[in-house]
């Protein structure tokens, strides 16, 4: 399951890359099974599927029909899907289902299939690195010494730390310590409270009460827009040492997009076995899904469906299954493409109010995951609108780790996108 987790973590970063690139050749397996992850983790509370919305998902997931075959028959083999193979060579499938609604059945099937995608050295050790230094920060020539105590060559070591360095998947210090740069894993340390506590006392007393009033209201209040006079500048210092997560949800195209933040220890609480690492598919599920319904609640309009209080909105899905089967809502049907996408929740046209929609939770967890989040504010404050320029491309969710390598699509792409999501829109799954 582990390793399931590193190579997920690993492709969130890498696809945001142009991976045709000849910098990225030795990282087809890596990226085939991160995409596969994205796959189960959409369909894994779907049921089955017939082969059009299977088709669907796997063009969302980044999955050419060649690499969707080759990890299909791996996972068929393990169990984990039950899948009715196309005759007709332009699809994959007639129909498909993956087997057991889990982020942890997600995570040991992508830890499983990797291995059997034949992943090069440069692929195996940079897993093996994020592993090495998921709990303390590691002297680059130790680190290459236990690498080469698990038969890697050196030329494989030298390319894997050089390539994770640059893509950001690993951090390298300028400082030495005996000589020796350290080496740290940027998901560990987000959480490491001691260099927080650092790299806080390096600012001035100003920039210091300034960077704690803006965590204050991150803690206060996860997922609201930050006032407008927030200072940026420093923000992202607090963003790149991993005190702050910036996300950012847009919905669909020509309509607006926003940066939302969380502080990355207050998804701990989703967490309940002691010493079981958080799931990111979790996270960036429940994060997608509390995004969504900020953006609800900041930028849509009351005649349309606009959210007064998010936790009646989660409670309700919670407690029932469903939302807005009475009073179907137009937001419904255009702010919350991504959680559609993503297998989190099904949207319902009215048969009685063509236009208007209403939702039911598949996910459970995930929206338990926001419940509890939810629950430990007691004050919402009105947030500001960020500036044009932080407005940008329809129907995508740029997790934290991925922010600084975005690229754009163009309209042309990002409509093709947006018709695909849409598609998914379907009838009531009870």
């Amino acid at each position: 399951m582990e390793q399931g987790a590193w190579v997920i973590a690993a492709h969130k970063v890498i696809a945001k890359y142009p991976t045709d690139h000849p910098a990225f050749d030795s990282f087809d397996a890596l990226l085939s099974a991160g995409r596969a992850g994205d796959l189960f983790s959409a369909t894994r509370a779907l049921g089955k599927i017939d082969g059009d919305k299977f088709e669907r998902h796997r063009k969302l997931s980044r999955l050419k029909p060649s690499a969707a075959r080759e990890v299909l028959s791996h996972a068929e083999r393990l169990g984990v899907v039950e899948i009715s193979w196309a005759a007709e060579s332009s699809r994959v499938a007639d129909a498909y289902r993956f087997k057991k609604d889990s982020k942890g059945a997600v995570l040991d099937a992508v830890g499983k299939i990797f291995p059997l995608l034949q992943p090069t050295a440069a692929e195996r050790a940079t897993v093996a690195l994020l592993s090495a230094t998921l709990r303390l920060p590691q002297r680059d020539e130790s680190l290459k010494n236990q690498l080469a105590n698990e038969g890697f060559a050196e030329e494989q070591i030298n390319e894997a730390i050089r390539l994770a360095t640059e893509l950001g998947l690993l951090g390298q210090t300028r400082e030495t310590e005996s000589g020796s740069p350290l080496l740290y894993n940027p998901h560990s340390f987000d959480g490491n409270a001691r260099d927080a506590h650092t790299v806080l006392s390096s600012l001035n007393p100003h920039q210091r009460q300034a960077a704690l009033e803006i965590h204050e209201f991150i803690l206060e209040n996860p997922g609201v827009p930050l006032p407008a006079h927030t200072d940026k500048a420093l923000l992202d210092v607090l963003v790149k040492v991993g005190i702050v997560d910036y996300s950012r949800i847009t919905t669909s195209a020509g309509s607006q997009g926003a940066y939302f933040t969380t502080a990355p220890h207050i998804w701990d609480v989703f967490d309940k076995a002691a010493g079981t690492p958080v799931s990111t598919d979790l996270i960036d599920d429940a994060k997608l899904l509390l995004n969504s319904f900020r953006y609800g609640q900041f930028f849509s309009t009351p005649g349309r469906g606009k959210i007064i209080n998010p936790s009646w909105i989660v409670n309700k899905l919670v407690s029932e299954g469903e939302i807005a089967t009475v009073r179907p809502a137009t937001a419904i049907g255009q702010d919350y493409p991504l959680a559609l996408s993503r297998g989190i929740v099904n949207v319902i046209e009215s048969p009685r109010y063509p236009g208007r929609y209403s939702m039911e939770l598949l996910k459970t967890d995930v929206a338990l995951a926001v419940k509890e989040v939810l629950d430990h504010q007691s004050f919402l404050p009105s947030g500001a609108a960020p500036s044009q320029e932080e407005l940008d491309r329809a129907g995508q969710f740029i997790s934290p780790s991925a922010i600084r390598a975005d690229v754009k699509l163009s309209d042309a792409l990002r409509k093709h996108h947006d018709e695909l999501v849409h598609g998914l829109r379907t009838t009531r799954r009870k």
